[in-house]
C-alpha cells in the first residue's frame, strides 16, 4: 500500500493501542437519579457493537473470544456525579501484551449523537481540508472584523461556517483531480488534491479553524482605543505594527497554552460534556447523513451492511416519525429563515413583544415592572423571535433542563432584589432607568467621562468634583454584586463539589510536568502500566488512546512564547503596564480556568472575569487607562480563549480526531485569525479616515470599541475606589464576595445532610448566573426559553427519548442556522444598502411608550440633580 502523505487517523496511531469494546451491565443503582436516568434510556444501548466485530482495524483473533472478555466489576463511587451504573471493559494491545482498561458509561445525551466506534483510516488532514478551512476562516474573520465596527453589524457564526463549508467540501471531492504527486525528499510519500470522498473528520478540521478565527481578537479593541482620534488619539503607538502583532499574538496564543494544561480536567472526563458541542455533532450527523437506529441513536453503517436502500431515508421510525435528520434540519432551517424577515424587518414588534405596556404606554410603573426594552421584563409572552429566545446565551434546546431552571430561578431572585432596590430609591436609583448598564451623572444624563479628564488623559480631580460622581442603575448594581458573588462561588463550588476530580487532575498534571520535556506521548506513558482504570472517563477516551497525544511541553512552549511576547510588548512600548501585571493575569487565569470550565462544561453557562479584570488594575495601577485595558485583555480574554480552545478539543475528542491534528488545526486557525485581523483593521484605518466618529456616514461608529474605551476611563481613570472604596456609594456590593462563598457552602452542607433529588440539583454558581442576566437583558430574555426547555429537555427527553435523541439538537441548530443565514442576507441586501421597511404600527409600537423611552420612576428634583452637590464628595 502506498504511503500517502495525506494524514488519516491511522498515521497518528500508536501501534499497540488497537481498541475493542465490550460492556458489563449491573443491576445496582447508586442513587435515585441514576435509576431515573436509566428508565428513560433506549433499551438497546450499543447497536453498533456488531460493527466493532466487523471492523477490519481490530485484530481478528479477538473476535472469536469477544464474549470471554466480559468481566464483572463492582460499581464504586468513581465520580462525584454518580450518574452511571455501568462501566466498560476495553481490552487493548495485541497478543501477549494485551492489557485491560475500564472506563465509565457514556452519558445519555452524548450517546445520542456521538458514535462509539472509530475508523482510524478516515481522511482527516488533507490538502483540501486545510485549503477550505483557510478560505472559510479568512473570509469569516475579515467580515467579522470589518463589520464589527458598524452599528448595526453582522457576525458570521461558526454554525454558519459549518453549514456552508459542507457543500463546498462535497463539491471539491467531486471536481478536484485525483492525481497523486510525490512529496520532494520524502520517500514513498504522496499527496493529492482529492484523496477520496469528503469526510466528517475533514469537515471537523474546517470547523476547528473557523471556531478559533470567527470571534474577533479583542486585542483589536485596545489597538483602536489607543489609535483613533475619537478615543486616546495615540497614533504613533496604535499604528505601530510591532505593537499590534505582539499584543494580538500573545493574547490569542496564551489561551491555547492554558487549554493544553486543562485536558485532564475539562476534556477527558465523561461528565464534561460541553453541551454546545453536542449540537455541533448533531449538525455534522445531519449534513453527513448518518444513519439512526430505532432508538434514535446515530450509528455508522459498515460496508457489509450497505444495500441500495440503506440510507438515512430508510431509517427505522422513532416514535412514529420517519423523516431523516437532514430533512428535519433542512425544514427547520427554511422555516426559521422565512420567519426571520417577519420578526426582524416586517413586524419587529414580534421580537420585543412588550404587549402589557401597550395597555397604558405612559404608565411608568407598568413599563418598569413588565417592559421588555428598558424595563425588568415580567412578561408572560415576551417574544416570537428565536434569536431573542436563544441569542442571550440561554439556548433552551441545548442547555440541560436543570441549568435552564436554575438560571430562571436566579433571574427571578434578581428581579425581586432589583425591584426592592429600585422602588426604595437605594443608591438614588429611582432617578435613573432601572435596567441600563450605562454610567450616569447626577442629572440623570449619561456620564461624560471626557469632562473629568486632563489633557494627558488622567483624572482632573477638581473637574470631577465640580461635575458629578458616577451613578449606576439598580439593575447594573445588582449585576455587579452578582459578579462579585460568582467569583467566590465558582472557586468554593469547585473545591467542595469537585475536590476528588481536582486532586486526580492535578496529580496527573504533576506527573506530566515531571516529564514535560520528554517526547513520550500520553498513550505511550500509559502503555508502561499494566492496569488502566479510568472510570471517570468514557469509551471516547478509550478510542482516543490509539492516537498519539500532544506532549505537554508543546503547550508549555506556546505559553512561554506568549508570555515573552507580552513582556516585550509591555517593555518596548509605552503601555504603562508593569510586567508583574502580566504574571497577575496569568495567575488569575490559572486559578479560574478549571472552576469556570467545569461550570460551562456541565451547564453551558460561561462565567466572565471581566469585572474582576477591570477592578484589580483600577486599584493596583490607578490612573493608567492603557494598563487597565491591557490587564483586562490578558486577565479576561486569555481565559475566554482557553475555554474556546477546550470546547473545540472536546468536539474533536467526540469525533475521534487525532489530538495532534486538532492541535495543528487550532494553531493554524489562531495564526490566520491574528494576522488577518491586523491586516483588516489597518485597511480600515486607511479606507475610513473617520472610523469610530459619531454619525459616520457608513455607520462605522464602533459601538463595542466605544464601550471598551469607556470602561478603561471609568475603571482606569476615575477608579473603582471612588465607587467601591470605604467612602464609595456602592461599597456594600463587595459583600457579594462573602455571599457567594457562604451560599455555596450552605448548599453543599444541605446536600450532605439531606441527600435527595432537590439538594443534588442545587447549583449556586448557575443560580447566580441567572441574577447576572439583567442590565441590559431582563427577566423576559430568560423566561422566553423556559417553556421550550421544559417541553423538549424534560418532557420529551423522558417520555419520547428516541425522538429526543434524533431530532432535538438538529431542531435547535436548524432554527439557529436559518436565522443566521437570513440575518446575513438581510444585512447585505437590505440594511447595508440603506433599505428600510415603511413605517407602520408593527415597527413603532415597541418603542412608543415609557418602555422604549426609558422613564425613571422619580422626576428630577427642582434643583436639577440628585445626590450630593458640587464639592460635597471625594
Amino acid at each position: 500500500m502506498t504511503n500517502n502523505s495525506v494524514i488519516t487517523g491511522q498515521e497518528e496511531i500508536d501501534g499497540h493501542n488497537n481498541v475493542n469494546v465490550d460492556t458489563t451491565h449491573h443491576s445496582q443503582y447508586d442513587d435515585e437519579s441514576v435509576r431515573h436516568q436509566q428508565q428513560h434510556q433506549p433499551p438497546k444501548l450499543y447497536d453498533e457493537e456488531i460493527q466493532v466485530e466487523k471492523d477490519s482495524h481490530f485484530p481478528q483473533d479477538k473476535h472469536s473470544n469477544h464474549g470471554e472478555m466480559v468481566e464483572e466489576v463492582a460499581i464504586g463511587e468513581f465520580s462525584d456525579y454518580g450518574r452511571s451504573n455501568r462501566i466498560i471493559q476495553v481490552p487493548f494491545g495485541i497478543g501477549p501484551n494485551e492489557e485491560s482498561m475500564t472506563v465509565g458509561d457514556t452519558l445519555h445525551e452524548v450517546k445520542a449523537v456521538a458514535i462509539e466506534t472509530d475508523d482510524p483510516e478516515e481522511l482527516c488532514e488533507t490538502v483540501r481540508s486545510y485549503v477550505l478551512g483557510t478560505i472559510v476562516a479568512t473570509v469569516g474573520v475579515a467580515l467579522n472584523v470589518w463589520f464589527g465596527a458598524r452599528q448595526p453589524g453582522i457576525y458570521i457564526s461558526p454554525f454558519l461556517a459549518q453549514l456552508l463549508s459542507h457543500p463546498i467540501g462535497v463539491g471539491l471531492s467531486k471536481l478536484l483531480p485525483t492525481k497523486k504527486f510525490k512529496v520532494p525528499f520524502m520517500k514513498n510519500k504522496e499527496w493529492s488534491l482529492n484523496s477520496g470522498p469528503w469526510t466528517m473528520k475533514e469537515h471537523c478540521i474546517v470547523v476547528l479553524m473557523s471556531t478559533v478565527c470567527l470571534p474577533t481578537a479583542t486585542a483589536l479593541d485596545v489597538i483602536i482605543a489607543i489609535r483613533q482620534p475619537t478615543y486616546f488619539n495615540d497614533f504613533e503607538m496604535g499604528n505601530n505594527k510591532g505593537f499590534q502583532i505582539l499584543v494580538v499574538l500573545s493574547t490569542q496564543f496564551l489561551g491555547l497554552g492554558f487549554a493544553g494544561f486543562a485536558r485532564d480536567f475539562l476534556v477527558y472526563p465523561l461528565e464534561m460534556t460541553w453541551p454546545l458541542n453536542l449540537a455541533k455533532i448533531s449538525l455534522f450527523n445531519a449534513l453527513h447523513r448518518r444513519k439512526v437506529n430505532k432508538d434514535g441513536l446515530v450509528v455508522k453503517s459498515t460496508i457489509v451492511d450497505q444495500t441500495p436502500n440503506d440510507n438515512e431515508d430508510h431509517d427505522p421510525p422513532v416514535n412514529g416519525w420517519k423523516i431523516s435528520m437532514f430533512k428535519f434540519c433542512l425544514y427547520a432551517t427554511l422555516g426559521s429563515f422565512v420567519w426571520f424577515f417577519f420578526t426582524a424587518f416586517i413586524f419587529p414588534a414580534l421580537t420585543y413583544f412588550n404587549w402589557p405596556t401597550w395597555i397604558n404606554p405612559t404608565n411608568k410603573k407598568l413599563a418598569i415592572i413588565m417592559g421588555s426594552v428598558t424595563g425588568l421584563g415580567l412578561n408572560p409572552l415576551p417574544t416570537f423571535d428565536w434569536i431573542y429566545i436563544s441569542g442571550a446565551g440561554l439556548t433552551p434546546l441545548i442547555t440541560p433542563w436543570w441549568a435552564t431552571l436554575s438560571t430562571f430561578i436566579g433571574a427571578c431572585i434578581g428581579y425581586l432584589i432589583i425591584v426592592a432596590v429600585y422602588f426604595s430609591n437605594t443608591w438614588y436609583s429611582a432617578y435613573l432607568v432601572p435596567n441600563s448598564n450605562q454610567a450616569f451623572d447626577r442629572s440623570g444624563a449619561y456620564y461624560n467621562v471626557t469632562a473629568v479628564l486632563s489633557p494627558d488623559r488622567t483624572l482632573d480631580v477638581e473637574a470631577y468634583r465640580a461635575y458629578s460622581p458616577l451613578y449606576f442603575g439598580a439593575g447594573y448594581n445588582i449585576v455587579i454584586t452578582a459578579y462579585f458573588a460568582s467569583y467566590s462561588a465558582i472557586l468554593t463550588y469547585a473545591l467542595l463539589n469537585h475536590w476528588k476530580d481536582l486532586k486526580r487532575g492535578y496529580r496527573i498534571g504533576m506527573k506530566r510536568m515531571a516529564t514535560v520535556f520528554s517526547r513520550k506521548s500520553k498513550s505511550n506513558v500509559n502503555a508502561e502500566n499494566t492496569v488502566h482504570h479510568y472510570p471517570e472517563y468514557d469509551i471516547h477516551y478509550a478510542l482516543m488512546t490509539r492516537y498519539k497525544e500532544v506532549p505537554q511541553w508543546w503547550f508549555l512552549v506556546i505559553m512561554l512564547v506568549s508570555l515573552v511576547l507580552g513582556i516585550i510588548m509591555c517593555e518596548a512600548y509605552d503601555t504603562t503596564m508593569p510586567v508583574w501585571g502580566i504574571f497577575v493575569c496569568i495567575a488569575m487565569c490559572a486559578i479560574f480556568l478549571i472552576p469556570t470550565g467545569i461550570i460551562q462544561a456541565i451547564s453551558n453557562m460561561q462565567m466572565s472575569l471581566v469585572i474582576l479584570a477591570e477592578i484589580i488594575p483600577g486599584i493596583a495601577i490607578p490612573g493608567r487607562p492603557y494598563a487597565n485595558m491591557i490587564f483586562k485583555l490578558y486577565g479576561w480574554v486569555s481565559l475566554l480563549m482557553a475555554l474556546l480552545y477546550i470546547l473545540d478539543q472536546k468536539l474533536a475528542h467526540y469525533l475521534h480526531l487525532p489530538p495532534r491534528a486538532t492541535f495543528r488545526a487550532q494553531m493554524w486557525g489562531c495564526t490566520i485569525s491574528s494576522f488577518i485581523s491586523i491586516a483588516v483593521i489597518n485597511w480600515q484605518f486607511k479606507a475610513i479616515p473617520d472610523l469610530c466618529v459619531p454619525g459616520q456616514k457608513d455607520l462605522m461608529t464602533c459601538p463595542y470599541y466605544t464601550t471598551f474605551y469607556s470602561s478603561a476611563l471609568l475603571f482606569g481613570v476615575v477608579g473603582p475606589q471612588r465607587m467601591y472604596g470605604s467612602l464609595g456609594l456602592y461599597k456594600y456590593t463587595l459583600f457579594g464576595f462573602l455571599a457567594g462563598a457562604v451560599l455555596v457552602a450552605l448548599a453543599w452542607a444541605a446536600k450532605r445532610r439531606w441527600p435527595n433529588k432537590l439538594t443534588r440539583n442545587i447549583n449556586v454558581p448557575v443560580i447566580i448566573f441567572g441574577v447576572m442576566y439583567f442590565a441590559p437583558y431582563n427577566l423576559s430574555f430568560v423566561w422566553a426559553g423556559v417553556p421550550l426547555a421544559w417541553f423538549f429537555m424534560s418532557y420529551v427527553y423522558k417520555r419520547f427519548p428516541a425522538w429526543w435523541n434524533k431530532y432535538c439538537y438538529v431542531l435547535s441548530i436548524g432554527l439557529t442556522v436559518g436565522a443566521a443565514v437570513a440575518g446575513v442576507i438581510q444585512f447585505f441586501c437590505i440594511t447595508y444598502p440603506g433599505g428600510k421597511m415603511p413605517i407602520w404600527w408593527g415597527n413603532t409600537v415597541t418603542y412608543a411608550g415609557c418602555d422604549g423611552l426609558g422613564c425613571p420612576l422619580k422626576d428630577m428634583p427642582e434643583k436639577g440633580y440628585f445626590g450630593p452637590g458640587p464639592g460635597e464628595y471625594l
